[in-house]
């Protein structure tokens, strides 16, 4: 893939997260003196990489100086008022969620505007150990159904106006939600997809991963301790590295039905690691949960969505057509209880970051990234697993 046709590209993209991870994860372990010492160790490996032209180092070395030099300052934040009317906002579209969707209304608030708080400690085990809980977090699927929402509605609209309006309401529906790192996410992936379509330059999913997380990471440095934040990447970068693999052991199935289950399988290998380092257990169905639930998620949002704006101005229409939202997201958690409650659909089980680690190298080397033979790639991969393995001896 030429560098010259993409938006980004995927190397020194991902020097450039690395190295300010490097640098934020430094900020955390080192304090005072050594803290100015690495610094200053980094911008001298800049300038050696520099004079040896390798740029993928001195990028590195650069953004991991940035990284410690950004973290003691507060994170970017809009200005008070302006953060008061999203907040007014919210406050309105959450009053009217929960006056149309009765029961499934904490549910909904969720799913629409990030709101968890009203949820049932029971009513989210069961996501959470069905393995369907992403589907209450605003992420890539909320933001998809909206861009594709606003390309329908713009369809006639020259290029760049179009991306500007779904730019602008993609920022409203973010500042709404209070900026949740997984939403912020998938905004930047979705608009620099977006872009590169206006510009005519082609898209790489890795690149567009990276360049979202530097931009958060420089944003607020603290979001690279946030679960959400990481299981979030966790999620798409799996999907990028994975993807392809995954979709062409798949192809004696129908093109979609493989690509739900390529989807659905490498957002589970994703999240997985972190979600046992974190939390101590492994949702056994949760492929098949995902399989099931996930073409109905697009329909409960859509629906629900459209009925709660609609609501704003005819709340009477809007009651009487909330049935749908309410029926569909009455099946979905029946579905997820139903999960939950078979008796193995959860095992305890426990692992080291180091193993985390491991794995998702594991990842990178199955890859079409690695510009290696098939042979060394399997070769490097089992030797990523087996360090994992080794790991949680």
């Amino acid at each position: 893939m030429d560098a010259r046709h993409l938006v980004f590209h995927h190397r020194p993209m991902a020097a450039s997260a690395l190295g300010l991870c490097a640098g934020i994860i430094l900020c955390d372990v080192i304090k005072g003196t050594w803290l100015f010492i690495a610094m200053c160790l980094f911008l001298c490996f800049f300038a050696f990489a520099m004079g040896f032209r390798r740029r993928g180092c001195a990028i590195f070395a650069i953004a991991a100086a940035i990284g410690i030099i950004r973290c003691p300052f507060r994170p970017l934040e809009l200005p008070a008022y302006i953060i008061a009317h999203f907040q007014h906002i919210r406050e309105l579209l959450l009053q009217t969620t929960s006056s149309l969707f009765g029961e499934q209304a904490p549910m909904l608030q969720a799913m629409l505007w990030g709101c968890k708080g009203n949820i049932s400690a029971e009513a989210y085990a069961a996501y959470r150990m069905s393995g369907i809980a992403h589907v209450l977090a605003l992420s890539g699927l909320h933001v998809s159904f909206i861009a594709a929402i606003m390309d329908r509605l713009t369809k006639k609209c020259p290029a760049k106006p179009k991306f500007g309006i779904t730019a602008t309401l993609l920022f409203v529906y973010c500042a709404i939600a209070a900026f949740p790192a997984s939403l912020v996410r998938a905004t930047i992936m979705t608009l620099t997809a977006l872009y590169g379509r206006v510009c005519g330059r082609r898209y790489d999913m890795l690149s567009g991963i990276c360049f979202a997380a530097v931009a958060i990471l420089l944003a607020d440095p603290a979001s690279l301790f946030d679960i959400g934040f990481q299981l979030s990447f966790g999620a798409v970068l799996a999907i990028a590295l994975l993807m392809r693999p995954v979709s062409e052991k798949l192809n004696f199935l129908p093109d979609d039905i493989a690509a739900i289950i390529s989807l659905s399988i490498c957002g589970t290998l994703g999240t997985l690691p972190l979600s046992v380092y974190y939390f101590g257990v492994i949702p056994v169905l949760g492929l098949f949960a995902n399989m099931l639930i996930l073409p109905i998620v697009p329909l409960v949002f859509v629906s629900a969505l459209l009925t709660c704006l609609l609501g704003l101005a005819a709340p009477g229409i809007a009651g009487i057509i909330a049935a749908v939202p309410v029926f569909l997201a009455s099946a979905m958690t029946a579905a997820a209880e139903s999960i939950s409650s078979v008796s193995f659909a959860v095992r305890k089980a426990g692992i080291s970051s180091a193993a985390c680690l491991f794995i998702y190298l594991g990842y990178i080397c199955i890859s079409d990234y690695p510009l290696i033979s098939a042979e060394k790639k399997y070769f490097a991969c089992a030797a990523m697993f087996a360090g994992a393995v080794l790991c949680m001896i």
